[in-house]
């Protein structure tokens, strides 16, 4: 299995939400920090997908929760984009970097984009308390 491969399948398992089938995926020995063409790592999808288990999970086998992709974006970042307040929790607990620059804006800016949901409010009052500007 290419690389390419490897990481669409772990992409497969964290949209499904398969706590499981991804602890025995990196049981199996594929690396809880794969990344793909674009510097995505499980973690970030994972994030984006508000997985926040399958977010811990990943860093309990150690996935860097400081990595971000080739766009500035880190697994805070798209947790905040999409709102997602647990996640952006756990994330904040491992010590998430809150001065990242995805696609060259702010954290708070970027989280601003996935606006109108429900979530919004408390996911920036969280972000905002823990130093993100």
């Amino acid at each position: 299995m290419t690389n390419e491969d490897t990481f669409k399948h772990f992409h497969r398992l964290i949209t499904q939400g398969d706590v499981i089938a991804v602890l025995e995926f990196i049981a199996s020995g594929v690396d809880a920090d794969l990344r793909n063409l674009f510097g995505w790592t499980p973690l970030m999808l994972a994030a984006g997908e508000g997985h926040t288990p399958i977010v811990s999970l990943l860093l309990s086998a150690g996935a860097d929760v400081q990595a971000v992709n080739n766009f500035g974006a880190s697994a805070l970042a798209y947790a905040a984009l999409r709102g997602e307040y647990l996640t952006i929790q756990v994330l904040i607990n491992a010590g998430a970097p809150l001065d990242v620059r995805p696609h060259g804006v702010s954290l708070l800016e970027f989280a601003g984009w996935g606006g109108g949901r429900e979530k919004t409010q408390r996911h920036f009052q969280m972000l905002q308390e823990a130093g993100a500007k």
